[in-house]
């Protein structure tokens, strides 16, 4: 049996991480379009999970959840199991109990089953939900919640029309329909977004997941937010330990971005040593608790070599903006970031900078009335 982990070989969970998905205030038309744009956007069946979990967490509170794959008598695949970074575990002594009881519920079925279902095991309930696997495996999400009653209160739906049953049914069947066809996508498709060197998205998803950002921020008005990273003098790795060191040190610090950051962001390599990552439903403040996170992250580690002989210490410099605080497109985003990433190096490298108010995005409500305009904090 292997194990994997989402994110991060650490398996640490970031007690710190603020909501994962926006406040939701909307009719059920409105819910549907917006359960759509966070999963339909994805483009790895892994990144999907991860989104799916963060938005049952923040909804419904999840206790423990663990992802695994089932035995069947056709397949010669190893069972897996995977964890999140930002969401506890189910104990590895009631994994095996729970697989025994999914392995019953499960034989025999060809097709997935739909929405959600509960099982009991040990006297406790748990919410399974069934994905598509290559070949003939079956992989379930299992769950349990600390609060099923009510939503949290990230979200509120017209109550008359959908209960919280029903909001957990469309969510589950939503993820279930978007990981069906991604299982169905050619590897070439998959591989235009992903980044060879860190295996992190490249320079291409950027303009997906910003586009994305930008229109739930005109649907919702829900907040986003961009960092753009920069590591401080790395070309004395390369010109000192040589290019296949420095490809191996990119790829940590991959990592180190990722455990910093919540499973639903996407992390970027824009290109060279440079980072960018898309904060979801961020605000300046929490966008800049994040960033500080990734830079004491990287600035704390000690890299590897290529050939583990020598422990090299690098830093980061990182540059905030964001919607609607900054700016309203996504040219004058990335634009904005990436000079106060720059700023940030000019002060001394190894800090955070965020925009400075004189530098941001003339205010498209300019001649509206005062309290009709969003106001800076």
């Amino acid at each position: 049996m292997s194990t994997s982990l989402l994110h991060s070989p650490s398996g640490e969970i970031n007690q710190n991480a603020f909501t994962s998905i926006p406040t939701f205030v909307g009719t059920t038309l409105e819910f549907a379009h917006f359960c759509n744009e966070q999963l339909n956007t994805q483009i790895s069946c892994s990144s999907l999970l991860r989104r799916f979990v963060g938005m049952l967490s923040d909804w419904f509170g999840l206790a423990e959840v663990v992802y695994m794959t089932l035995e069947t008598v056709h397949s010669e695949q190893k069972r897996r199991i995977v964890k999140f970074i930002h969401a506890p575990a189910i104990p590895e002594n009631v994994i095996g109990s729970i697989r025994v009881a999914l392995q019953s519920v499960v034989a025999g079925e060809d097709e997935v089953r739909q929405g959600y279902y509960l099982i009991q095991v040990g006297g406790v309930d748990y919410h399974c939900a069934q994905f598509d696997e290559p070949g003939t495996q079956r992989g379930v999400l299992v769950w349990r919640e600390n609060n099923l009653a009510r939503l949290c209160p990230g979200a509120i739906i017209d109550a008359k029309a959908m209960s919280t049953a029903d909001v957990l049914d469309y969510i589950v069947r939503t993820a279930q329909q978007s990981a069906h066809w991604l299982r169905r996508l050619d590897n070439s498709q998959v591989l235009l977004y992903l980044d060879e060197v860190t295996g992190l998205y490249n320079y291409r998803f950027m303009d997906v997941a910003i586009d994305a950002e930008l229109r739930r921020h005109q649907r919702f008005h829900a907040p986003f937010s961009l960092l753009f990273i920069d590591l401080d003098n790395f070309k004395q790795v390369n010109d000192v330990h040589g290019h296949l060191t420095g490809s191996s040190v990119l790829k940590q610090v991959g990592v180190q971005i990722l455990a910093a950051v919540r499973d639903v962001d996407s992390v970027i390599r824009f290109g060279g040593d440079e980072f960018v990552v898309v904060l979801i439903g961020a605000n300046s403040r929490q966008a800049l608790m994040a960033a500080e996170r990734v830079r004491s992250r990287i600035d704390g580690q000690q890299f590897l070599s290529e050939g583990l002989e020598q422990k090299i210490h690098i830093t980061a410099s990182i540059g905030v903006a964001c919607c609607p605080d900054h700016a309203w497109d996504k040219a004058t985003m990335i634009r904005l970031a990436d000079e106060t990433m720059y700023i940030a190096k000019r002060g001394g490298k190894n800090r955070v900078i965020i925009v400075n108010a004189k530098d941001q995005q003339q205010d498209p409500f300019q001649g509206t009335s005062k309290k009709n305009r969003r106001e800076l904090p």
